[in-house]
């Protein structure tokens, strides 16, 4: 099987990383000093990874690496386990839970996709069992939101959806029995999910190879960053600032991803100065100027102080907007961002239904 490769600069790991290192080889001095494959800037009681760790997973998931597997999900959640038993009967449970994943038979319920489309698939279930369990219960979080982005740029054609959705009906009932908010979910028709396809268009299909060249946690910021920019067309923001939570909290490095968006061509640098303004407070534009050495009346509005700060000071204006990272959704993909907006959103619920009773990883 062939796959391509992930090309990166700017001291972003490319392809020949992953397969010529170790995992603390591939986290480098990124992490927490005592959990080195956690993040500085949150507690490692959180688990969150201090980089994308998926190119370095899915060269261990191409090569059946059971053991890389299990010492990831070990290294991740070894500050805040969540297992009782020793320390080796706790390693020994994340070994095994790699190794379920591995053998999960994903095309049970997920047909017809790609090879790539599978490898991809069997990461992604790597990187969500570092916080979640396989079972109904992963239907309260954010998984299949995170889920339904990193797979976006893939198909497949789902198969015994009642099947599916009378487990996950069961479960429902069952739950609500003796708890409020399972009471609270409404029973789901077979209808209610449908195969993960992709618009077939030029336009849709040309954003898909453009996401394909992402990393995951790179391809979960960018659609982030692209259902932000398509919810607020006139207003544009730094990449830094368009991760949800969810992305961050399965591994990413904002920095890296957001160069590696940037190359990827989906977003350009903000050109709309004047709409970029709209993000500044009062203070903010009356201490710019003062500083540019333009006198403005303090009684005026904003709108009539961003006005004198184009008018008096564009470059100024232009050279703070590059600074920022402000972006915007190139225009090639314009159309395609909203149409993977309202697909996501449309297959949202097939993931949900498939992380709990359709991936087949035994726990």
């Amino acid at each position: 099987m062939t796959f391509n490769p992930f090309h990166a600069t700017s001291g972003v790991l490319t392809a020949d990383d992953p397969s010529s290192c170790d995992l603390l080889g591939f986290a480098a001095d990124r992490g927490h000093r005592e959990f080195r494959c956690l993040s500085r800037e949150h507690n490692p009681a959180n688990c969150v990874p201090c980089l994308d760790f998926s190119p370095w997973l899915r060269e261990r998931v191409r090569r059946d690496d059971v053991d890389g597997l299990g010492e990831y999900l070990w290294r991740v959640r070894r500050a805040n386990p969540g297992l009782g038993g020793t320390g080796d009967q706790v390693r020994q449970q994340y070994a095994d839970l790699a190794r379920a994943i591995m053998a999960a038979p994903l095309g049970d319920f997920l047909q017809e996709g790609s090879a790539e489309a599978y490898l991809d698939l069997r990461v992604t279930l790597v990187v969500l069992a570092a916080h979640e369990t396989f079972s109904g219960f992963i239907m309260a979080g954010e998984a299949a939101d995170f889920a339904a982005a990193v797979m976006a740029p893939h198909a497949f054609r789902l198969t015994c959806a009642a099947r599916l959705v009378e487990r996950r009906n069961d479960f429902v009932l069952e739950m609500g029995r003796g708890m409020d908010y399972w009471a609270c979910w409404a029973p789901l028709s077979p209808e209610a999910i449908h195969s993960p396809l992709p618009p077939a268009d030029p336009g849709y299909q040309s954003l898909r190879r453009s996401l394909k060249t992402l990393p995951l946690g790179a391809r979960a910021h960018a659609v982030d960053a692209l259902r932000h920019l398509c919810a607020d067309t006139g207003l544009p923001r730094s990449l830094t600032s368009l991760s949800r939570h969810e992305t961050r909290r399965r591994g990413v490095d904002v920095a890296d991803s957001s160069r590696l968006i940037l190359q990827s061509g989906l977003v350009i640098p903000a050109t709309d100065a004047e709409a970029w303004l709209k993000s500044w407070t009062r203070r903010d534009l009356l201490g710019f100027l003062t500083q540019a050495g333009v006198r403005a009346p303090k009684s005026w509005n904003k709108e009539r102080l961003a006005e004198l700060a184009l008018m008096d000071c564009e470059a100024g204006v232009r050279e703070r907007m590059a600074e920022s990272g402000a972006v915007e959704i190139a225009p090639a993909h314009a159309e395609a961002a909203r149409r993977l907006c309202n697909y996501i959103e449309d297959v949202k619920e097939t993931w949900r239904v498939w992380l709990a009773f359709g991936s087949g990883v035994q726990q």
